[in-house]
């Protein structure tokens, strides 16, 4: 038994080194393997990097807002997201206007893209949101004259005349000025998607006061309204005066002087008599 033991030894050495080279070789396969596969993932999200996706610009809240609240323009920002992660309910640039006014139907988080499911209109957004706490729409029947040969847009502003009257008494004078146009028909977004910009309706929407309805209603009533758009950075008052019929064709009659009625001079009185009665000297 003595002599199996060397042998033994011996062959124990070879096989710790068998092992121990596997080993290595084993380290070594999945040391290059891991730092390949590693390299392939950078390379695989510096490429989706270097890719440009078509972006959206879509509305989100800028803190935290509660249902009931109503939207400012103050609390909403503008967020970049790539167009395929875009809900197609978003609020986007291009209509938060219609949003703006509206109330909120659900708690939204800060940064959340806000969607018309958040607003109480839902998907067709209530019109009734565009209109201030204090002011009125109206709706005012319009034809091709004062509709500004169908030009008029949603955010232009107008002023109002009024005509009545016949014959020699006809008259024409300023009645509102400045109205904000908040839709012209049913639209009540500017279009930017006609090259000509003329379309076809039949009314437009001011904004107006409760007084300012009561004298668009009146007036309606005796005599025929025209609307003349007016440049956005113009604040010119309207003149006071109207123009009759007569003014317009040159045959009013020329102002006279006034008459100066002047008092007559007071007349001295006449030196009286004197008159003694009685007495004694």
């Amino acid at each position: 038994m003595s002599d199996r033991h060397p042998s033994v030894r011996r062959a124990r050495p070879k096989k710790n080194l068998v092992m121990f080279l596997l080993s290595l070789a084993l380290g070594g396969a999945g040391v290059f393997y891991s730092k390949q596969y590693i390299e392939d993932r950078i390379a695989f999200y510096k490429d989706q990097l270097n890719k440009t996706e078509p972006m959206m610009a879509v509305v989100v809240p800028t803190r935290p807002m509660v249902r009931g609240e109503t939207l400012r323009r103050e609390d909403l920002a503008m967020r970049q997201i790539p167009i395929t992660f875009a809900d197609t309910n978003s609020v986007t640039g291009t209509n938060v206007d219609t949003a703006i006014g509206q109330r909120v139907d659900f708690d939204i988080d800060e940064g959340r893209p806000l969607l018309w499911a958040h607003l109480e209109g839902g998907l067709t957004p209530t019109f009734s949101g565009k209109v201030p706490e204090g002011l009125r729409a109206m709706t005012v029947r319009v034809d091709e004259v004062n509709s500004i040969s169908g030009f008029l847009q949603p955010n232009d502003r107008v002023d109002l005349l009024m005509s009545h009257g016949s014959g020699d008494r006809q008259r024409i004078v300023p009645l509102i000025e400045q109205l904000d146009v908040i839709a012209t028909g049913t639209q009540t977004l500017v279009d930017k998607s006609t090259v000509s910009g003329k379309r076809a309706f039949n009314t437009i929407t001011v904004q107006v006061t409760p007084q300012q309805a009561q004298k668009i209603t009146l007036a309606q009533t005796v005599g025929k309204l025209t609307a003349m758009l007016r440049n956005p950075e113009d604040e010119a008052p309207l003149a006071k005066d109207g123009m009759t019929l007569a003014e317009l064709l040159g045959e009013a009659a020329p102002r006279t002087a006034a008459v100066v009625r002047t008092r007559p001079a007071r007349q001295p009185m006449p030196a009286g008599i004197e008159y003694i009665i009685g007495g004694s000297r």
